[in-house]
């Protein structure tokens, strides 16, 4: 089964920003390309919003939001917009899939009928 993770801010509504996602909903599809289960699981950012800059200096980095999603074994992430370096962690161990949609049951309807071009 593919396991597809989409960054939301609510069950209805994709975050447009990857790194800064407060949730993400885990979509479990089968080989009939239905979804047969599902999944929100909370994203961490960063420790401590204060401490981050734009810049990402940090150190904290898109390590958590990338173990967060390896960690719930998903091959497949959809995102409107993503950090460099975020697309670097991912793209040797998930396949990436941009969209431009904002509403959750579009992205999936977009995923399942194989809209979407792989980046990686």
């Amino acid at each position: 089964n593919l396991k597809i993770a989409i960054p939301i801010l609510d069950e209805k509504t994709v975050c447009s920003h990857f790194g800064k996602t407060p949730f993400f909903m885990i979509f479990e599809v089968n080989e009939n390309n239905e979804i047969i289960g599902s999944k929100k699981v909370g994203n961490s950012p960063c420790h401590g919003a204060a401490h981050e800059t734009e810049q990402g200096h940090g150190g904290q980095g898109p390590g958590s939001t990338v173990q967060t999603l390896l960690s719930e074994g998903v091959n497949a992430v959809v995102f409107v917009n993503m950090g460099q370096r975020s697309v670097n962690a991912l793209a040797s161990v998930v396949e990436l899939y941009q969209t431009s949609l904002e509403d959750v049951d579009a992205v999936l309807k977009e995923v399942l009928s194989g809209n979407l071009t792989k980046l990686n």
